[in-house]
C-alpha cells in the first residue's frame, strides 16, 4: 500500500544541513529526466538558461508562459507566450508545469503537474523558502471515454482562461490522461469580472476558496487559528481584509467558534539575520512603507513573526504563500483543518474584491494553488487527520490514519514585539 501523502514538499537550499534539507525536493528533482519528453512552464520571471541547466535533455520542446514583458529568446524548442492581462496592476503570477513524459524502452507515457512558489530563477530555488506539489505521474486512461476526474475538470477550466493557442494544444494532450489519483483540489484566480448570474462566480478566488470549504470542512467547537502566511503584503483596506478572512473561515455548517486570525510575516530583525539580510530580503519581501504606516492601527495585532527552527528555516526567508486553519483539541494536540499551498499573496489582485453587494468579483491577476483537508481521504468509515510534521517527517503513519503536512513555519506562533518591527521596503 502506498503511503498516504499530500504530496508536498519545501524546497531544499545550499545554506541549509543535510538533515534540514531531508525530505525536500530541488528543481533537478522535478525536470532532470531522461524520459520527459516535454513540458510546459506557467511562472511570472523565467530564466530561460537556468531552466534548461537544470533539465537531463535541454533540447526537448519547452513552452513557457510567463509575467515578464520582455524576456528574449535565443533557443530554437522553447516557445514564449504571455498571456493577456486586461488590469494594468494585474500580473501573470501562477507558478506551475505540465511535465510530459514517455519511457524510451517501454513507451509508458504520463504526465505530472507541479504547483509552486518560487519563478524560475535561480535566487528563487536557492535562497528561499519555497513550496512544491506533484501529482503522481498520472497514466493514460484506459480508453478514449473515460470520465474526467473532478481534479482534471478543474485543470482543464484553468487553463482555458488562458486562450493561448499553445495552451489549448496542451488541454488536448492532457484530455488522454487519468487524473483520478490526485487528491488535492485546485484553487485557481483568472482576470475578470466573475458575476453570480454566471456560472463562473464560485470558480475563482476568494469565492472558489470559500465554496470549497463549505463543501469539504467540518464545523468545529475547538479553539483554531486561521494562519495567512505570504511574501507580499499589499495596501489593502481593512474591510477588504476582514471578508477575506471572512470567507477563509467558511465550515459545512458555519457554526461553532470563529477562528483566531494570524499572519505570518518577518520582522525586521528576522530579516536582518536571514541568508539575504535586510537588502536582499527587500527584493521578495514586499511590504511598502507606505502601506504599512497607512493599516498598521488595525493590522498589528495580526501579525506573528518568522519562527523557523524546528521546520530548519529560521534564516530561509519566505517566498512559499500557505494558508492553514488548525485546531486545537481538548487534549493540546494540533490538528490541521486543512492547508493551502498557493502562488497568491495578501492581495486583492490575487484574491479578488467582492463588489456590487457580493454579487460579483473582480480579480487582477492569474494564481493557482491546491488546498487539501482530511475529507479527501475518508473511505468508508475511516478517519484521516493531518498534523503538522517537523523537519524529517514527511511520510504518513498508515496504521494511525495520520497524513502529515510539513509547515514551513514552527507553531504556536509568537506574535511580533511591541512597538511593531515589522519588515517593510521603501516604494520602488
Amino acid at each position: 500500500m502506498e503511503p498516504l501523502t499530500t504530496n508536498t514538499f519545501l524546497t531544499n537550499s545550499p545554506h541549509l544541513s543535510k538533515e534540514d534539507n531531508i525530505g525536500c525536493v530541488s528543481l533537478k528533482d522535478l525536470i532532470n529526466h531522461h524520459d520527459l519528453e516535454s513540458m510546459v512552464q506557467f511562472n511570472f520571471l523565467v530564466d530561460v538558461g537556468y531552466l534548461l541547466s537544470n533539465m537531463y535533455d535541454p533540447s526537448i520542446p519547452v513552452t513557457i508562459v510567463h509575467g515578464q514583458k520582455n524576456n528574449l529568446n535565443v533557443y530554437s524548442n522553447v516557445q514564449l507566450y504571455t498571456p493577456e492581462i486586461p488590469d494594468r496592476y494585474g500580473v501573470h503570477h501562477t507558478k506551475a508545469m505540465l511535465l510530459f513524459f514517455c519511457e524510451k524502452i517501454t513507451g509508458i507515457k504520463s504526465v505530472q503537474l507541479v504547483i509552486m512558489t518560487a519563478n524560475m530563477i535561480e535566487q528563487d530555488w536557492e535562497d528561499m523558502t519555497q513550496g512544491v506539489y506533484r501529482t503522481p505521474r498520472c497514466p493514460l486512461k484506459p480508453t478514449a471515454t473515460t470520465n474526467e476526474s473532478p481534479f482534471e475538470q478543474d485543470l482543464i477550466k484553468y487553463l482555458r482562461a488562458y486562450k493561448l493557442r499553445s495552451v489549448y494544444e496542451a488541454i488536448a494532450k492532457l484530455r488522454k490522461y487519468d487524473f483520478s489519483s490526485c487528491k488535492g483540489i485546485l484553487i485557481g484566480s483568472v482576470p475578470g469580472y466573475h458575476r453570480q448570474s454566471a456560472s463562473v462566480f464560485r470558480d475563482w478566488g476568494i469565492e472558489r476558496l470559500a465554496t470549497v470549504l463549505r463543501q469539504h470542512v467540518p464545523s468545529s467547537s475547538f479553539h483554531s487559528e486561521l494562519i495567512l502566511q505570504c511574501s507580499s503584503l499589499a495596501s489593502s483596506p481593512q474591510k477588504w481584509f476582514l471578508e477575506l478572512c471572512e470567507s477563509m473561515s467558511q465550515t459545512k455548517t458555519n457554526t461553532g467558534v470563529a477562528p483566531t486570525i494570524k499572519v505570518v510575516y518577518p520582522t525586521m530583525d528576522t530579516a536582518s539575520k536571514s541568508f539575504t539580510g535586510r537588502e536582499r530580503s527587500g527584493d521578495f519581501l514586499r511590504f511598502e512603507r507606505g502601506s504599512y504606516e497607512k493599516n498598521h492601527v488595525w493590522f498589528d495585532k495580526y501579525l506573528c513573526d518568522w519562527q523557523s527552527n524546528d521546520a530548519g528555516r529560521q534564516r530561509l526567508m519566505p517566498h512559499i504563500k500557505t494558508y492553514t486553519r488548525i485546531e486545537r483539541g481538548t487534549d493540546g494536540t494540533t490538528v490541521i483543518a486543512w492547508h493551502l499551498l498557493t502562488s497568491a499573496n495578501l492581495s486583492r489582485a490575487a484574491w479578488g474584491e467582492y463588489q456590487k453587494n457580493k454579487t460579483q468579483i473582480y480579480v487582477k491577476s492569474f494564481e493557482l494553488g491546491v488546498l487539501f483537508c482530511p475529507s479527501l481521504w475518508v473511505k468508508k468509515k475511516d478517519c484521516f487527520f493531518f498534523f503538522p510534521a517537523k523537519k524529517m517527517k514527511q511520510h504518513v503513519h498508515n496504521n494511525d490514519n495520520i497524513i502529515e503536512v510539513r509547515l514551513p513555519y514552527d507553531l504556536p506562533l509568537v506574535p511580533h514585539p511591541r512597538p511593531m518591527s515589522c519588515f517593510t521596503r521603501l516604494p520602488s
